[in-house]
C-alpha cells in the first residue's frame, strides 16, 4: 500500500519514492558503479559527480510522454538515505512499459525493492490506468526473477535487445 503524495512522490511505509533530480547525482554515480549493477543491468560509463550529472541530464530528466515516467529514488525514511531506484520507461524494443531497480548493496536482501516496485506498480495501474507492464532480466539474475513473479508477473518468453542481449520477458497484467 502506498500514499499518494504528488504526481512526482509516493510513500511506502518505510520509503519515499521520488522522481531523480540533478542533486541524485552522487548517488546515481555509486549505484552505477556497484559491480551487481554493472553485472545486471550494464556500464553506464559513468566515473565522475559530472558524467552523472550529465548522464542525468541527456538520458533521465528530459520530457517523458507521461509524468510516471523516468526513475523514482527509493529514500529511506529511517536512515535518511537513498537506497536504489525504480525505473519506468518505454523501451523501443518493447511494447509495454519497462519496469526495473537497483539496490545499492547494503539494501538488497530486506524487501526493499519488493515494496518500492509494489509501489510502483499499484500507482500505475490505479492512479495512471496502466493495464500491462513489462520488465526483462538477464535469465542468470535468479534474485530479481523471484521477485517479479512475487510482485505477480510472469514469464512470457524473450527478447532481444538492440546490443543483441537476449533477456528473460516478464510480463504483468491487470485482469
Amino acid at each position: 500500500m502506498y500514499i499518494f503524495k504528488s504526481p512526482r512522490c509516493l510513500e511506502t511505509e518505510r520509503f519515499e519514492l521520488r522522481q531523480v533530480c540533478l542533486n541524485d547525482a552522487p548517488f546515481l554515480l555509486e549505484l552505477f558503479n556497484d559491480p551487481s549493477f554493472i553485472q545486471n543491468i550494464g556500464d553506464r560509463g559513468v566515473r565522475s559527480e559530472q558524467q552523472a550529472q550529465t548522464y542525468l541530464k541527456s538520458n533521465v530528466i528530459k520530457p517523458h510522454r507521461f509524468d510516471y515516467m523516468g526513475l523514482w529514488v527509493i529514500h529511506s525514511k529511517e536512515r535518511k538515505q537513498a537506497l536504489g531506484v525504480v525505473s519506468v520507461l518505454q523501451r523501443d524494443y518493447l511494447q509495454h512499459l519497462d519496469l526495473g531497480y537497483a539496490l545499492l548493496q547494503f539494501a538488497r536482501g530486506k524487501g526493499v525493492a519488493f515494496e518500492a516496485t509494489q509501489a510502483i506498480l499499484e500507482y500505475l495501474t490505479q492512479q495512471c490506468e496502466v493495464s500491462t507492464v513489462d520488465a526483462i532480466v538477464k535469465p542468470s539474475n535468479a534474485a530479481s526473477r523471484r521477485l517479479l513473479e512475487k510482485l505477480g508477473f510472469q514469464l512470457d518468453g524473450e527478447v532481444t535487445t538492440p546490443d543483441n542481449e537476449n533477456l528473460c520477458l516478464y510480463r504483468y497484467r491487470i485482469t
